[in-house]
This record gives C-alpha cells, structure tokens and sequence, in this order.
C-alpha cells in the first residue's frame, strides 16, 4: 500500500516527542500495541516516513507513520 503522508500537526507532535525521547505508546492500524521511546523520525525514500521507537525488551522499531492509530505519552 502507499505511504499517505500524515497531517503536519501530527508530524510537529511526534518531532516535539522525540526530541524529549517521550516514552509512548503506539496502537497500529494492525492493533499491534508497542511501549518504547521515541528516538527519530526517518524518511526511507520510496517507503514513507517512519517514526522509530527503542523498547525495553523488543529492541528497535520503525512503525511507518502513516500505521499509526493511536499514540500517547507518559
């Protein structure tokens, strides 16, 4: 499926988010629930933007932004 970009608010909260290394909780579209910080957001030219999370036991992941359902902060 192609990336569909996500709205610049959202964008802006999750830099502001990684920037404070947040501890967040992200729902995908596949109901995949993941608990880590935020670290970065990455352009992978021809696959979208990925916003990139480090959990405690799961390690590194790249949840492609527009996959995100739902996220929050803590």
């Amino acid at each position: 499926m192609a990336y569909q970009p996500i709205k610049c608010s959202g964008y802006d909260q999750l830099e502001l988010f990684c920037m404070q290394q947040a501890k967040v909780t992200i729902t995908t579209t596949h109901d995949e629930i993941l608990i880590g910080k935020a670290i970065n957001l990455e352009n992978c030219k021809g696959q979208g933007e990925f916003l990139l999370i480090r959990c405690e036991k799961q390690g590194e992941h790249q949840v492609r932004l527009d996959k995100i359902k739902a996220i929050s902060y803590f």
